[in-house]
Parts: C-alpha cells; structure tokens; sequence
C-alpha cells in the first residue's frame, strides 16, 4: 500500500532533537585557520572589470539541504565570494526552482531532474557547470532489518513514486526483493523528518542523500543497505558517470551581469577546488553549515572525494546528460517518467566554464590530489592525511 505522510510523523519529529551536535552561533567554529588564501588564489585567474552596478549588485544563491550541494556554503566560509568582489547570499531552500523562474534567485544548486522539467517547461535558466555526477543516494535501513527480504512488509520511506524511478528498480534488483510498492508501506517525506521518524521507530528504511545516511550510522540508528548511482558506473569509478545535481542560473542574470556570471562559475570551482585541497576544513564547514557534528561532516566529505570517486565536480559533457538518461531507459522506465531534455543547447552552455579560467578537473585531480587522496584510501589514511594537510593537531 501507499500513504501520505502522516500528521503525528511530523508532530513526533518537532518534538525530538534531530542532531546533538547542532550548530550554536553562541558556541566557537570548528572551522580551522589553514593555508589558504583566497586572493593568492583568486590572482591566479584573468578577470574582467566590474561595473559598479556589479560591485553593489547582491547575488541570491539557493541549496537545498543535502550534501551534494556544498560548494555553496564553500564558497562563503572560504572567502572565495569575496576575493571575487561577489557579493553573495547563500540561502537553504527547497524551492529553488520557483525562485529562479521567477527571478528572485540568480544562481542555485539544483538537482538535475527538477531543472530539466523546469527548463522543459520554460523557465528562464540553464545549467552553467556541473556539481555532483552520482553516487551519494542511499537505502537507510533500521538495525532490524538484518537482511534485505526483512523490508518486504515494512514502512519506508522511499516516495509514492519510486515504482518509476531507476534508483529504486535498480535497489530492489540487487537486494532480490519486490520492485512493485504495494509489497510495502511506502511513506513521502522529507529527509530530515524520516531520520526523526526512524528514530523514533516510526520508519524501518528510507531514501536520502546525505548527511542524513552517515548521521544514522554515526548516531547507531540504522546502516546504509544499497547505494544509488544514478548511471552504470565502472567498477573503478573512471567512467560511465552521469548527473546528479548541477550549478545552473538565471539566463537574465546572465545577460545583465556577465562578469559576476563568469565570477560565479570560477567561485563554484574554486569552491571545489577547496573540497578536494582541504578535506578536513571543508569537512568542518560542511558540519556547521549543515548543523551536525564534525564527524558527520567528515565522512560525508570522504564519501564524496574519495570513497565513491572523485562525484563532485565542475566539469561536464553532453555524454554525462545522456548516461543519466539512458540509465532510466535501462530500467524500463515508462517514456512519460523519463526527463528528456527537449533542446540541449537551451538546457546547458559550457560557456562560462571555459571563458572563466578554470584548469581541467581532471587534470587538477591527476596533479594536485591523487598523490594525496588517491582512489581506494581507507577513511582512517584519508583523515590521518587530510589533519596533517589542514596543520590539525588535536585528536
């Protein structure tokens, strides 16, 4: 059977405390001073001049809250916006495609099937860069449940559509269970309330990114069973990769103020850059942006960098749009359900990634972080090298 959420899940979630260590704007920052300079990095690209329409001009810039969409808070707590003279305001929110349709947010982080449908349907704005090419979607399930075939039955929370999606076809063909939902008690809601809902014994599994998986490991609540890809990845995480989530903007903003647009894509890149150079501090941002304890951060900052591949990128093609479609036609997933993108050219402009400055992410990556952090590191090796890197000393 299939149910809407329920009122008392949600009334239960506001009543327990989600995260022990939630961020205090009365307590010190775990975010360390580390050898980074964001002017030093910033003088290293050739930039135009700006207007001063563009020096007063306030960027509004949405996330939604997962972690696929750090770059963002990044971008802020490194100094990067403002070695770019960008006057930034980062703002969490799930509604970041009606901002930018209609013109109140110029830049967002966007998972890419809502942006497709968005621009489908002709709302002003395209994908500008990349930023999360998969991995990173988890099945969390309850420590009862010891054995795939335990969810047959049971409450998760995994979308009243899920039955056409190629993530859930994809789990339920690994684990050998049901793929149809009526073989479960399927639930809609939003990730943060289904970790409350797990917690509280209301929920037996759900869907999510992070840091919503890695914070039921680390709180002992329940374990990770499946992982979504999102494409058929190869079994060394080199190739087959599609999209995840992008870095799109407003195509008025763009036309208006093209130096700040140009400014924007280098600051998300820059911003990544930071990702992979300072691990353990991007972790520490990523956890007091995010609201949850260091740990969480950093092993949501491993899994993405490291553990899963290099998922967090700047770098694009058409072959990554088309690896994620094709993943749904794999699946035989019906031609209505599938986000075909109805004029590519519209949809995306590499334009501003190469106008921008911006290295190769690959090369960066072959240069600058395999030595250091290279594919297959333990969590232990990678934190061990990542303290060292940022000077941490403390245990």
């Amino acid at each position: 059977m299939t149910k809407r959420i329920i009122a008392m899940v949600l009334v239960l979630a506001m009543g327990i405390t989600f995260l022990s260590g939630c961020t205090d704007s009365s307590k010190e920052t775990a975010i360390q001073e580390v050898d980074y300079d964001p002017v030093a990095e910033v003088a290293k690209y050739k930039l135009g001049e700006l207007t001063e329409a563009d020096k007063n001009f306030v960027v509004q810039m949405g996330y939604r809250d997962c972690d696929h969409m750090v770059p963002s808070i990044i971008g802020e707590k490194a100094g990067i916006y403002k070695a770019l003279g960008l006057n930034v305001v980062v703002t969490k929110t799930g509604k970041i495609m009606e901002a930018m349709s209609s013109g109140e947010m110029h830049v967002g982080y966007q998972g890419i099937e809502g942006a497709i449908k968005s621009v489908n349907q002709g709302a002003p704005l395209f994908m500008a860069a990349a930023n999360h090419i998969g991995g990173s979607r988890y099945l969390v399930v309850s420590n009862d449940i010891k054995e795939p075939k335990d969810l047959i039955g049971k409450t998760l929370a995994i979308g009243s559509g899920a039955e056409v999606k190629p993530e859930w076809r994809k789990w339920s063909e690994e684990l050998d269970i049901p793929m149809e939902l009526k073989n479960y008690e399927v639930v809609d809601m939003g990730d943060k309330d289904k970790l409350f809902a797990l917690k509280a014994g209301q929920l037996d599994g759900f869907s999510c990114c992070d840091p919503y998986a890695s914070q039921a490991e680390f709180e002992g609540i329940g374990k990770i069973m499946a992982t979504g890809w999102g494409a058929h990845i190869s079994d060394d995480l080199e190739t087959g990769w599609g999209m995840c989530c992008i870095y799109c903007m407003n195509n008025d903003f763009l036309e208006e103020h093209p130096e700040l647009a140009k400014r924007l894509v280098l600051a998300h890149a820059l911003a990544i850059k930071y990702l992979y150079e300072h691990p353990y501090n991007a972790g520490m941002m990523f956890a007091e942006g995010f609201g949850v304890q260091p740990e969480v951060g950093l092993k949501t900052v491993y899994m993405k960098t490291v553990s899963e591949g290099r998922t967090i990128t700047w770098q694009f093609s058409q072959e990554n749009l088309d690896n994620y479609i094709q993943y749904y036609y794999d699946f035989d997933i019906p031609e209505e359900e599938i986000p075909n993108i109805a004029d590519i050219e519209k949809f995306m402009s590499t334009n501003l990634l190469e106008t921008c400055g911006i290295e190769d992410f690959n090369t960066f990556i072959e240069e600058k972080i395999n030595k250091e952090f290279p594919i297959g590191l333990s969590y232990e090796e990678w934190m061990t090298k990542a303290k060292t890197i940022d000077g941490i000393t403390e245990q």
